[in-house]
């Protein structure tokens, strides 16, 4: 509700010697209950301003704060300083003023989501075949944990000796996966190490390191070395949708070596690849070690990897069928995980 000037408010006071509230109300357009306020503190103490207030009068209007949240919300990755400098209030105020006026209206410092793109070209593709996989390995279709516990999952992941993977924004409450909100992330850049691993049910099994790009039969061969003599009958081999695993030789390979595969793992899906959850937890731990060079990072990537508990991996196994849901309920969107 508008704060009222005094002098209108004197002039109200004229007004009402002579007509009604609500006719009051209508010719200085407020409420008849602001009216009835000023009324009735003036009979009360004979005049119509305000008590003194204790503490520090606010430094910035209310007009001023509204712009501030209409550029935070323009800009939603601008940090609090850069926001300060195109804000530009008439009285100057420093950036924790800034920072508190945004929390005011919900706009809070967060860490962002990290999740592939979906450009809209290509958005309802993906999101049709999200919801078609997570279809057919629900509950309903009987993929229970008995079952997913016979999935090996699979994946590369590419390390960086130097990495700055967090990226703040000023977002509302419970607007995390707002695609306003999220930083898009890409497969693979700049000057890294690449690994190779899986994991299955009871714990992490195996990990190697990759000189070079993986071509088919570069896979191939990380397959023969690390995956196939520890396999046993029955387990299911995930892997994404790279062309190196999907490619015609590596499906002959895996046929003659009676490899059965998950089929039709959707495309960019992270959210969906428990293993995804592992790669974080290795590099944040092989970052702590501080390596000075790309060896140093290996072996400390290998020893965080080799070190995670197997209780952590059974809990990934265990939020696949909420993970499957998830991505129902998001109809094929990003969802929490």
């Amino acid at each position: 509700m508008p704060k009222i000037h005094p002098e209108t408010k004197v002039l109200i006071i004229k007004r009402l010697k002579t007509r009604s509230t609500a006719d009051v109300a209508d010719t200085f357009n407020v409420s008849q209950r602001q009216v009835q306020r000023i009324k009735k503190r003036f009979e009360e103490t004979g005049d119509v301003f305000d008590k003194p207030r204790s503490g520090r009068p606010r430094k910035t209007t209310a007009r001023e704060d509204r712009l501030l949240a209409r550029k935070s919300k323009a800009s939603p990755c601008s940090t609090a300083t850069e926001l300060h400098e195109t804000w530009s209030p008439e009285v100057p105020v420093s950036t924790r003023t800034v920072c508190r006026i945004l929390s005011r209206n919900c706009l809070h410092g967060r860490i962002s989501a990290q999740k592939p793109p979906l450009n809209k070209r290509e958005l309802t593709v993906k999101r049709q075949n999200r919801v078609a996989f997570a279809k057919a390995h629900s509950l309903l279709k009987g993929w229970t944990l008995e079952k997913w516990q016979k999935v090996d999952f699979s994946d590369e992941s590419s390390v960086e000796l130097h990495h700055s993977l967090r990226k703040y924004c000023k977002r509302p409450t419970g607007a995390r996966m707002d695609l306003r909100f999220i930083q898009k992330t890409v497969k693979f850049g700049g000057g890294k190490i690449m690994v190779w691993g899986y994991i299955q049910y009871g714990g992490v099994r195996e990990i190697c390191r990759v000189e070079g790009n993986i071509n088919s039969l570069k896979y191939q061969e990380i397959l023969a070395t690390f995956y196939i003599p520890n396999h046993k009958r029955g387990q299911i081999l995930q892997q994404d949708g790279a062309p190196s695993h999907t490619s015609i030789s590596t499906s002959k390979f895996l046929k003659a070596k009676k490899i059965k595969m998950l089929q039709d793992w959707p495309a960019q899906s992270p959210d969906m690849n428990i293993i995804e959850h592992v790669w974080v937890r290795m590099k944040k731990e092989a970052w702590k070690t501080k390596p000075k060079n790309i060896d140093e990072l290996w072996e400390a990537c290998k020893t965080a990897f080799f070190a995670i508990p197997n209780d952590f991996i059974n809990k990934l196994y265990e939020s696949l069928p909420n993970r499957m849901d998830a991505v129902l309920q998001a109809h094929g969107s990003h969802t929490r995980y």
